[in-house]
């Protein structure tokens, strides 16, 4: 059974879930610049001095909003990648849920709005390190099937993978544009050849 990993936060509490929930709504309909701590209470109908005892400002709300769907995004997409057998084929599908993650709902609406915003949750320390956490164990699995060579330092495999995945999610159409699966696959699985030592 997949155990979820990437819960650090509560979001069992029914009154920080309807906080965030309206101040998920707002950024997505006015940006986070235009949203407020005033417009979260209106569309949430909650008092401002029960959003300020689950969150001590504007930018704590905010951080909350982004990294509970972060990891909402991550366990989905560990889930999936339990479904693919090779490591090329996990990051074919990571690539592909991420931007179809990009293209609806918040971060598109956040693209539109601010998009220096969204640029820069991704270059966010705290957004790689939770982005990161759960692609050793898959490493390991392709060095152990012998699909990449166990000499590969974890560490770097996992940088590299994480440094791919953010570059093809965020920048589609730079460079060599990926038309379907296919081409993006043959793309992923040369790089991984050259450098991650992959076998065979």
């Amino acid at each position: 059974m997949l155990q979820k990993q990437f819960d650090a936060l509560d979001y069992s509490d029914p009154m920080a879930a309807r906080i965030l929930d309206a101040a998920e709504h707002c950024i997505q309909r006015f940006g986070i610049r235009r949203t407020s701590m005033g417009e979260v209470a209106r569309v949430g109908k909650l008092s401002r001095g029960s959003i300020y005892r689950h969150f001590s400002d504007k930018d704590a709300m905010v951080e909350c909003v982004f990294r509970r769907r972060q990891e909402a995004f991550l366990n989905r997409a560990e889930a999936q990648l339990e479904q693919e057998e090779t490591l090329v084929d996990k990051l074919v599908r990571s690539v592909l849920s991420g931007r179809k993650d990009m293209q609806d709902g918040l971060y598109a609406s956040l693209a539109e709005i601010e998009p220096e915003t969204v640029a820069m949750m991704f270059l966010d320390p705290r957004f790689y390190q939770r982005s990161v956490s759960f692609w050793p164990s898959h490493v390991r699995t392709a060095q152990e099937s012998g699909e990449i060579s166990a000499a590969v330092d974890v560490a770097v495999a996992t940088d590299l993978i994480m440094r791919l995945i953010v570059s093809l999610v965020m920048f589609p159409r730079m460079g060599v544009e990926f038309k379907t699966r296919r081409a993006l696959r043959e793309y992923l699985q040369q790089v991984l050849t050259n450098g991650l030592k992959t076998v065979g």
